[in-house]
C-alpha cells in the first residue's frame, strides 16, 4: 500500500439517461463512451493521486431502478462515503429527482454530514437546456454540496475537478470521523480503567477482611 493511502467509497446515482456512467468512465479514463448497458450496477476500482497522498477508490455506478427510483437502496447508502447525483440540464425531470435523491440521502445517513457532488451533465446541449445554472446552484446551497456543469462528451479536466473536490471533502470527514472515534474509544478506555482500578480496590479490602475458608470453584454452567 502507498504511503498516505485512504480508501473512499463513492457511489453515483441519478435519473435513467443522463450519463452516469459517461461521467464516471470519462473521470476514471479520460475517455467517452457514448452507450452503455444500462440494466446492472457496476463496480470500478482506480487508485486517484490527489496531491501529495493517494486515493484507494471504488466506484458503484447504479443502474436506473424502475421503481421507488427516486429512493436509493439503502445497502448502498450504508456502504458508500460519498456520493455524485447525476442530472441532464436538457430533463427537467432529472433534476426534480436528484431533489427526492437528496432527501432521502441525508435522512439516511443522518445525524452524519454527507459529502455530496451535484453534477449537472450535457453541457454542451445548451439549446437543449430545460435546468438554468441558477437552479443547480440553488439546489446545492440548500443542501450543502458541490455543484458542477459539465458535459462527458467534451471534456475531461472540468469532470477531473468536479470528482477531486468531492474526494478532498470526503478525505476530510472521514478523518474527522475516526479522530470522533479514536477519542470516543480512549475515553472508554480510561472510564474502564478507573472502575477496575476502583472494584479492585474494594475487592482488595473484602479480600483482607475475609477469614479463612475453603473457596467454592465456580459453577459450570450450561445452556
Amino acid at each position: 500500500m502507498k504511503h498516505g493511502m485512504t480508501t473512499l467509497r463513492l457511489v453515483v446515482l441519478g435519473a435513467e439517461s443522463v450519463g452516469k456512467s459517461a461521467v464516471t468512465v470519462r473521470f476514471l479514463t479520460r475517455r467517452f463512451i457514448g452507450e452503455y448497458n444500462s440494466d446492472k450496477d457496476l463496480l470500478y476500482r482506480s487508485t486517484i493521486k490527489q496531491e501529495d497522498s493517494f486515493i484507494e477508490l471504488e466506484i458503484l455506478d447504479t443502474c436506473s431502478q424502475k421503481r421507488n427510483s427516486e429512493v436509493p437502496r439503502e445497502s448502498h447508502v450504508q456502504w458508500a462515503d460519498c456520493f455524485v447525483l447525476v442530472y441532464s440540464i436538457c430533463d427537467v425531470k432529472s433534476f426534480e429527482k436528484c431533489k427526492y435523491i437528496l432527501k432521502s440521502l441525508q435522512k439516511m445517513k443522518s445525524p452524519f454530514i454527507v459529502p455530496i457532488l451535484l453534477l449537472g451533465n450535457k453541457k454542451d446541449l445548451d439549446h437543449r437546456r430545460q435546468v438554468g445554472l441558477d437552479e443547480g446552484h440553488e439546489m446545492a446551497q440548500e443542501n450543502s454540496c458541490q455543484f458542477y456543469e459539465v458535459s462527458a462528451a467534451e471534456t475531461f479536466m472540468p469532470i477531473n475537478i468536479a470528482f477531486q473536490a468531492l474526494l478532498k471533502d470526503a478525505k476530510v470527514i472521514q478523518l474527522q470521523k475516526s479522530n470522533i472515534l479514536r477519542r470516543r474509544r480512549s475515553s472508554l478506555l480510561n472510564v474502564s480503567r478507573k472502575i477496575s482500578a476502583i472494584f479492585g480496590r474494594k475487592d482488595n479490602d473484602v479480600d483482607k477482611k475475609r477469614p479463612s475458608c475453603d473457596v467454592v470453584p465456580d459453577f459450570a454452567m450450561s445452556f
